[in-house]
């Protein structure tokens, strides 16, 4: 039988798609590109951030100021203001890097797999810990980061899709995810994989990967 399993922090209700913020309210954790300005990465670093309860909803409204003079609002500012558009995207080795030097109580974890399987059960292991994973995937025309909230398996427990919030997409109204990667088969090319959304559907293979956590996680 087939199962999907969402991780435990988000909630779909009459509103949308929810997680509890900082200050535990519940909060729209989908976040379109144009609510922020800034590239893909970083607004699935924005969603994982809300989906684990580190910032506040409050904290990335438009043209509200961070204060620098706490180690939240000098990340903030970085990631904001000094690093807030990045026309070619953001390499996530830098973007670990740049995260685990700031004084705030977080860090990343970059994650690069050397195969596909790899890559598919480092996301299920993630997703199994209700852990959000920034993933990104390759296309012909380039590179898109995307947010894994999720995934599907089949009765063999072989990971078939891969769930989750594309910033790029509209957000999701009637199911926690508002885009998949269908992993059931693998083509032979050099991108194997079907990505899918409402409005585009194209192939894409899997590439690095990286996680936030508190500091103090145990």
């Amino acid at each position: 039988m087939t199962t999907i399993q969402i991780i435990d922090s988000i909630r779909l209700n009459r509103t949308g798609l929810q997680t509890k913020d900082a200050n535990g309210r519940w909060v729209n954790v989908h976040k379109q590109q144009g609510d922020l300005d800034g590239a893909c990465s970083i607004y699935s670093l924005v969603m994982a951030m809300l989906c684990q309860g580190m910032i506040e909803e409050q904290d990335i409204k438009l043209y509200n100021f961070p204060d620098r003079r706490t180690p939240k609002g000098k990340f903030l500012y970085h990631f904001f203001y000094e690093q807030g558009f990045i026309q070619n995207g953001y390499n996530y080795t830098a973007l670990a890097r740049e995260i685990n030097e700031q004084p705030f109580e977080i860090r990343a974890i970059h994650k690069r797999p050397r195969t596909n399987d790899d890559r598919i059960e480092l996301i299920g292991q993630f997703v199994s810990q209700n852990t959000p994973v920034v993933i990104s995937t390759e296309f012909n025309d380039g590179a898109h980061a995307l947010l894994a909230i999720g995934i599907e398996s089949d009765e063999n427990d072989v990971i078939t899709k891969i769930f989750c919030l594309d910033p790029g997409a509209p957000s999701p109204k009637v199911s926690p995810w508002n885009c998949f990667i269908d992993v059931s088969k693998e083509g032979k090319s050099q991108y194997p994989f079907y990505y899918v959304t409402e409005v585009n559907t194209y192939k894409v293979t899997l590439d690095d990967m990286f996680i936030v956590e508190h500091k103090n996680f145990e």
